[in-house]
């Protein structure tokens, strides 16, 4: 790509109405994994695994874009516009860089600088860049989102060069609905365990419909303890739908 500006990145308004809050709001059923029930501003956390951590980047962002946020989204050309719709985002409110090239670090300290929200793909990032703006998101307070291009691309590739302040990391996961080879994907249960530093160093764990068939995105009742760590709460969010 051509060298960029502000004005051809960031559309113009891009400031809402949660510009001074120090938490952006998350859907309910991933307060339990965060220390402050919240995304805390001027950190950088990572989204990982290969079976749901697309669809957790999606749930993550969805109800700070809700409230007003805006969101880029860096380096992840294989993300589905449709399907993330569906999870919650809002288009009118996503900046998409699919492929940065060699202008990688420059882009997004552009963006950091201006949305309250950046989710990057790290494969082109060095360790120096990414201590630069790990330091250029805690002065301006934005929120930066390391995304394993395994979740989305479903290949190995570079991880991020630094450590990061929170990481969540879907584990385990089933899908339901097939019975001795018949019938139809319905829902898909998966573990999602939280770890970090400082604050969040503590591991926190919870257990989602990711998707679910319903479209439910409030914590289950019928919630239950696991080994007395973090509860697990059975949850659902809106569906992906073939076709």
């Amino acid at each position: 790509m051509e060298d960029a500006t502000v004005e051809q990145l960031v559309p113009a308004g891009t400031g809402g109405p949660l510009a001074g809050t120090r938490l952006l709001p998350v859907a309910p059923v991933l307060a339990p994994l965060l220390p402050d029930t919240g995304l805390r501003r001027g950190t950088v956390l990572s989204v990982s695994g290969a079976g749901g951590a697309t669809s957790l980047l999606c749930i993550l962002l969805a109800q700070a874009m809700a409230e007003g946020s805006w969101v880029a989204v860096v380096g992840l050309p294989a993300l589905g516009l449709e399907a993330a719709a569906r999870l919650g985002l809002r288009l009118d409110h996503l900046a998409l860089v699919p492929d940065p090239d060699t202008h990688w670090a420059e882009v997004v300290g552009i963006l950091v600088d201006a949305l309250d929200v950046v989710a990057v793909a790290p494969g082109r990032c060095r360790p120096a860049d990414a201590r630069r703006l790990a330091a250029r998101v805690r002065e301006r307070g934005s929120l930066l989102v390391v995304a394993s291009p395994a979740a989305v691309t479903g290949r190995s590739a570079p991880r991020w060069p630094e450590p990061v302040d929170l990481q969540l990391e879907v584990g385990t996961a089933r899908w339901h609905g097939l019975d001795a080879g018949d019938g139809t994907l319905q829902r898909r249960s998966v573990t999602v365990q939280s770890s970090g530093r400082r604050a969040a160093a503590r591991q926190r764990r919870v257990r989602l419909w990711l998707p679910a068939p319903d479209g439910r995105s409030a914590p289950d009742d019928q919630s239950v303890p696991d080994d007395g760590s973090a509860p697990l709460v059975p949850a659902a969010i809106r569906p992906l739908k073939a076709g």
